[in-house]
């Protein structure tokens, strides 16, 4: 979907498309971190960047959609964070930061997407990346379709350079307790996880 097609869908939607929360496993990683710079990539209508700053982060999310933000930047605390409209093939930080979240950007260049992220982080910092795997479209997970779209822990891994060192790369199943959308799904859902820290 193209910044347009997102804007609908932002605009038809009741409140906002993704859960209030961020997925757990971001949460139970960034929960041990102390708060610094972020930023939220793809954040959508703000579920992540919101709860980082509600914790002390000062967030930065980044978005393509306008409609999207729209409803981030009216939620509760929205004026904590910093929100901007751009395009992650294009759009450069100020300066490295502390950490670097994105959830459930898929895009068919994703490894160079995510090696285009991994460069925002700052020395010593951590680099968040949780989307649908590829096994997700047998297990009947929500989520794309387009298996050249989707994530393995083998193409994230390959994302990344010789500055990080990988903590966590693997699939992980969410249920459906930890949907991603605001109404909920039925299934659980087979997600890659990858946390990883650059070097100092």
């Amino acid at each position: 979907m193209d910044a347009a097609q997102w804007d609908e869908r932002y605009r038809a939607s009741a409140g906002g498309v993704w859960a209030t929360q961020p997925p757990a496993v971001v949460r139970e990683i960034t929960a041990a971190l102390s708060a610094g710079t972020a930023i939220d990539v793809a954040t959508g209508d703000g579920r992540t960047a919101l709860w980082l700053a509600e914790r002390g982060w000062r967030c930065t999310g980044l978005d393509f959609s306008s409609a999207g933000l729209a409803l981030a930047a009216a939620r509760p605390g929205g004026d904590a964070v910093d929100w901007v409209e751009g395009d992650v093939h294009a759009w450069q930080p100020a300066a490295p930061v502390d950490l670097v979240v994105s959830c459930y950007l898929h895009l068919p260049d994703s490894a160079a997407a995510v090696s285009r992220i991994a460069a925002w982080v700052a020395p010593g910092g951590t680099l968040v990346v949780v989307g649908h795997d590829v096994d997700n479209i047998a297990a009947g997970g929500h989520g794309p379709s387009d298996p050249a779209i989707l994530y393995t822990p083998e193409l994230l891994r390959g994302a990344l350079d010789e500055r990080f060192d990988v903590l966590r790369c693997e699939r992980v199943t969410r249920s459906s307790a930890d949907a991603e959308l605001r109404d909920g799904h039925p299934a659980a859902a087979v997600d890659t996880v990858l946390h990883a820290v650059r070097r100092t």
